[in-house]
């Protein structure tokens, strides 16, 4: 995966597509859950995006502010399986990729985008926690 412009970012995973989050787990771990990427911000030049995943979600139940993961973009169809938490290592069956920082990633992932928990709060009509997010690096691999 080479680094790439936050614009090709966007336009090669656009908002609203789903979006599989990855952080670092126990043991060399990583847990991946489905999350619904919804928007994305412009801030005082900063860019950040937001996604949601269930109050329930044990991944985000210990997310913390400053904390670091991975949001990859794969086909809609490796999205799906990942509806449930998926806790992978190096040793899995699963034919899966390695991200820039060391965590696995669904394999077909077109966009990593690298990013830092700004802030959390829960959604007061639905049952969900919004992670708000700063975006420190996208990757792509735009090669094929």
């Amino acid at each position: 995966m080479n680094t790439i412009s936050v614009s090709d970012a966007f336009s090669n995973a656009p908002p609203r597509s789903a979006a599989v989050l990855c952080v670092k787990g126990e043991k060399g771990r990583t847990d991946m859950q489905l999350a619904e990427w919804f928007t994305w911000l412009n801030i005082k030049r900063n860019p950040m995006l937001s996604f949601s995943l269930s109050r329930a979600n044990p991944i985000g139940a210990r997310l913390k502010e400053g904390d670091s993961f991975v949001l990859a973009f794969p086909p809609l169809e490796e999205a799906k399986r990942y509806r449930q938490p998926v806790s992978a290592d190096g040793d899995t069956k699963e034919p899966e990729i390695t991200s820039a920082d060391g965590l696995w990633v669904p394999k077909g992932s077109e966009v990593l985008l690298l990013c830092t928990l700004a802030g959390a709060y829960n959604y007061p009509f639905k049952k969900v926690r919004i992670f708000n997010c700063n975006l420190e690096e996208a990757k792509g691999d735009f090669s094929a």
